[in-house]
């Protein structure tokens, strides 16, 4: 744990959420198109901060949900 970074700890947050999210969408709590809504609507909240490259790196987890 000494070598662990904030990044390692915002990455394994973006696959938690994935996983959350499939899993949600798999038993039909939500709906898949939804759940891409919500990963639509934060990348675009990402994409107009000053936090360049999150919009995209939630984008690259999410990117099966965005193309639906």
């Amino acid at each position: 744990m000494v070598d662990f970074r904030a990044e390692d700890e915002a990455l394994g947050s973006l696959i938690l959420i994935e996983e959350l999210f499939q899993t949600l969408a798999k038993s039909d709590v939500v709906p898949a198109a939804k759940l891409a809504d919500v990963v639509r609507g934060a990348v675009a909240r990402l994409d107009t901060t000053d936090h360049f490259g999150a919009g995209a790196a939630v984008r690259h987890y999410f990117e099966r949900w965005l193309s639906e």
